[in-house]
């Protein structure tokens, strides 16, 4: 206990110690904060930045959403349908009844023979490879690749 209270007591200069260390901590705290509000400056200019950053591909996203939109408009695929692939819209004539769907299933579903693949002829079984001699195996390494 006595400890504390001599650090309550000593002295430096003329100023207690625990003063100086109040102080010094207290322009600590100063300076701290003083980082602090340049570093939020920072990142509010940052934020601003990419709030309009996001601003701009929003944009840019709405204005292909709308492009999108016009080249998927059915009568511009109708119109490049017809120049292009000589399509036409089904005429009535060529409209099915509900009373005639039956027959055109029947119709259309009859089996269709599809022929047989004929089975792959054998392969001729390889002779088994002569052992070469290490004399062999020189010349075969010295002769060049496509010389037989």
């Amino acid at each position: 206990m006595n400890a504390v209270l001599r650090l309550f007591e000593q002295r430096v200069r003329g100023i207690r110690l625990i003063e100086l260390i109040g102080v010094a901590l207290a322009l600590g705290m100063i300076f701290w904060v003083c980082l602090s509000k340049a570093r939020e400056g920072e990142d509010i200019r940052r934020m601003n930045q990419l709030d309009a950053q996001i601003t701009e591909e929003q944009q840019a996203v709405e204005a292909l959403k709308i492009k999108v939109a016009q080249l998927e408009k059915p009568s511009r695929l109708e119109s490049l349908a017809r120049q292009y692939l000589g399509m036409q819209p089904v005429s009535a004539a060529h409209e099915a009844k509900l009373e005639s769907l039956s027959e055109i299933s029947h119709a259309s579903s009859r089996p269709m023979a599809y022929p047989v693949p004929a089975a792959p002829a054998p392969r001729p079984t390889p002779a088994a490879p002569a052992v070469k001699t290490e004399a062999d195996l020189i010349t075969t390494i010295d002769k060049p690749a496509g010389a037989h």
